[in-house]
């Protein structure tokens, strides 16, 4: 697929300046759902000659769900939006993108089938000139015959062979729920399982499924996701394997600490019963500070029986408990293969009914799934008393995990008129199970109900005792305890969580020039952004990357890593709040010595606006490749993408474009343990110079390290390292490009020592 603009477009270039781009401007507008999605898929490249490509899936009704790409125009400053995909079916989703150093750009992304299954899609894109160029034909870089991929990456190893990291996610009985890697090796793709027999082969964790592939020396390659092996701890945790092309991926290992337990971050309401209602279920322990209340109660009216539960069964541990449970309460409504149940899927887009639909099947019992809806995660319809309720003999409403917007407070938060309508015919039996649908309607505080109120009426709740997210300071409930079970509703004595342990996830990694491997994680165990490294044989202890208050949210961390050792991390950050609700910002930290020291945190977004979803920023990610000063195209640096909610929008988000400054100053790192003999400043390479040139200056010592640049009047105009430095011997680069020419001096003091040089710059 070729791109030409018009002749009349091409003739204008004459006419206008080369304008070089900005550092932070709008991409598009596209709608946020499946637009940039997930931080392990990389959604912008850049090239060597400056060309700079976005790629997405806007998801909307005008682009059919396919995948586009903005292409930046370095001429006229403009963005140009293009199709790349053209999948027959209008299902694609979670595209990636790298560039090489050699003016290519890879993508790679999911796509439905004809024949109903989804493949992983690859193509590249050349340049002719900026106003021509070129994609291949897709083609599908697995290997199945049956496949389901889900969030993907693509990465280049040092051949520049692609190489794409997914996951599989379905129907265990058709695909194989697993971490894989397509390769293509001398023009062939094959695909590689990383996760066949650890940590949990067949088996996928079901939230976190961010997937990063970094590049090694001499076509090897990392690959680092979250999972969660149950075997050793249960929590999740960050995994990495390593490919070498004579032996394969190497068994995955755990590289994160450890926390197994230290902390629960399940949030669940509780209620106070009328008089008649029963607790069949309490917060425990005894010595939680909201032990005592309900989770799940159980009402009777003259014409109803209700159970509702304040948590989400697919969270019950161990997994054996979930479906005990649930079926455990469907027997107790008497239900029968000669009856029907009707089950309202009202959690939107986190689809997690499964679980109760597991349960009605294996105990044989006919059912219909009525679907709310989802409109960018909100319920879009009701079940009527007339089409869907009338008759049932168990009505079961899933509210999963949302917090708005359900379908059971009839959308526009009525009075639930057609399921009164249905609980008031005689015979009518209700279950109410999800997290906290209560807090849908009654907000984050406790309430008192009365009659006339639907939850007081019909299902005995007396008093709304909250917990979730900001009533009060605790991380959670551990446990819920069968207190009255004298109705025979559940045999199970205890529920506890599946996640109790403390997540450590959302991984990313890059390599440096060294080919040394740098990683960031969220640690849930305070609330950071951790960065680790890796020289080979051992990492580095986990330092804080973030500076926030531990009471502000941290998440999805991304890195990468410049030609000269600049590390650059990015992640989203809490930073206040508007009529409750929390808006995000995109934040930096950048280390110009591969990690040794670091700059101070910045904040690179500057939203203030929260939209009527409750977002403001989302899903940024950084480019892998980061590139130095590219004249009148590309002021250097790492370019930055992300979503950011905006009234302006037609469509109510824009993608948005960031770019953080070029800051690697290295460009080798001599071994360490080497230990000069003595303080030298080398005379710099090449002299004379333009605009760039190479220092290279030894300590004998750990000192606290300038190295300033002066003209020829003795004025200080530059400086190119400030910061305490480890013994050893480095090269630092000087680009001189906004310097005029003449006659330098570069001054380097280490203690008590200085030595200065006479640099030239030529123009």
């Amino acid at each position: 697929m070729k791109k030409i603009l018009f002749a009349a477009v091409l003739l204008a270039i004459y006419t206008l300046p080369i304008i070089g781009q900005t550092s932070v401007s709008q991409v598009t507008e596209i709608d946020y759902f499946n637009a940039l999605r997930y931080v392990g898929g990389r959604n912008i490249a850049r090239t060597t000659d400056g060309y700079a490509i976005v790629i997405y899936e806007p998801g909307s009704a005008y682009t059919n769900q396919e995948i586009w790409y903005a292409y930046f125009n370095t001429s006229f400053g403009t963005w140009d939006i293009s199709q790349l995909s053209k999948s027959t079916t209008g299902s694609t989703g979670t595209p990636a993108i790298v560039a090489d150093d050699k003016g290519m750009i890879y993508a790679s992304w999911k796509e439905k089938l004809d024949n109903g299954n989804r493949g992983l899609m690859y193509s590249n894109l050349s340049f002719t000139d900026e106003f021509t160029y070129t994609w291949t034909t897709p083609v599908r870089a697995d290997t199945f015959t049956n496949n389901n991929p889900g969030v993907n990456t693509i990465n280049l190893d040092s051949n520049g062979d692609p190489f794409i990291m997914f996951s599989i996610w379905g129907d265990g009985t058709k695909y194989d729920a697993n971490i894989y890697v397509a390769k293509n090796i001398d023009g062939t793709w094959s695909t590689d399982n990383l996760t066949a027999e650890f940590p949990t082969p067949n088996v996928l964790p079901f939230m976190w499924m961010d997937v990063n592939l970094a590049t090694g020396k001499d076509g090897q390659m990392f690959a680092a996701w979250e999972d969660k092996p149950t075997e050793i701890v249960n929590q999740s945790e960050v995994l990495l394997s390593k490919y070498t092309p004579s032996s394969g991926w190497t068994r995955p290992e755990i590289v994160t600490p450890i926390f197994d337990g230290v902390g629960v971050d399940k949030y669940d309401d509780g209620y106070t019963p009328i008089d008649g209602a029963v607790s069949i279920y309490e917060m425990g322990p005894a010595d939680y500070e909201l032990a005592g209340y309900t989770t799940v109660l159980y009402n009777e009216t003259a014409t109803s029986k209700s159970i509702v539960s304040s948590f989400n069964p697919y969270y019950v541990y161990p997994e054996d408990d979930q479906q005990q449970y649930l079926k455990d309460v469907i027997n107790f409504f008497g239900v029968t293969t000669a009856d029907s149940i009707l089950l309202v899927d009202d959690d939107n887009r986190y689809n997690n009914e499964d679980v109760i639909q597991t349960a009605i099947e294996a105990l044989g019992i006919p059912y219909r799934t009525f679907d709310c809806g989802d409109n960018g995660g909100m319920a879009t319809d009701i079940p009527s008393y007339t089409n869907d309720l009338a008759g049932k003999k168990l009505v079961i409403w899933f509210t999963g995990d949302e917090y708005k917007d359900l379908a059971f407070w009839s959308i526009n938060d009525t009075v639930n008129t057609d399921l009164k309508t249905y609980l008031d015919d005689a015979g009518s039996q209700l279950f109410v199970v999800g997290k906290s649908w209560m807090y849908d309607k009654y907000g984050n505080a406790p309430d008192t109900l009365h009659a006339g109120d639907f939850a007081y009426d019909y299902l005995g709740i007396s008093i709304y005792d909250v917990q979730s997210w900001t009533d009060d300071g605790n991380k959670g409930v551990p446990q819920l305890d069968n207190v009255d079970n004298t109705l025979g509703v559940s045999s199970v004595a205890k529920i506890g969580w599946k996640n109790s342990g403390t997540r450590q996830g959302v991984p990313s990694i890059a390599t440096d020039p060294s080919y040394n491997l740098h990683m960031v994680y969220k640690d849930d165990s305070d609330g950071s952004i951790k960065y680790m490294k890796y020289d080979g044989s051992t990492w580095s202890e986990a330092i804080r990357i973030d500076a926030s208050a531990d009471t502000m949210y941290v998440d999805r961390p991304n890195i990468s890593i410049d030609p000269n050792y600049g590390v650059y991390v990015i992640w989203r950050e809490e930073t206040s709040k508007v009529d409750g609700k929390s808006i995000y910002n995109v934040f930096y930290r950048t280390s110009p010595d591969g990690g040794v020291t670091w700059n101070d945190p910045v904040q690179l977004s500057n939203s203030s606006y929260v939209n009527a979803d409750g977002y403001s920023t989302y899903r940024a990610t950084i480019g892998i490749k980061v590139r130095d000063e590219i004249p009148g195209k590309f002021n250097g640096g790492a370019d930055v993408v992300w979503v950011e909610a905006s009234e302006a929008s037609s469509l109510g988000y824009y993608i948005m474009y960031g770019n953080i400054p070029y800051v690697g100053i290295l460009t080798d790192v001599k071994n360490e343990t080497e230990i000069p003999m003595k303080f030298e400043l080398g005379q710099n390479y090449p002299n004379p110079f333009n605009p760039s040139t190479t220092f290279t200056f030894s300590i004998p010592e750990r000192e606290f390290v300038t190295l300033s640049i002066y003209n020829s009047l003795g004025q200080k105009v530059g400086e190119i390292v400030n910061k305490d430095i480890q013994a050893g011997t480095y090269n630092v680069k000087w680009n001189a490009g906004n310097f005029t020419s003449g006659v330098y001096f570069a001054r380097l003091t280490a203690g008590k020592n200085v030595q200065v040089r006479k640099v030239m710059l030529l123009k």
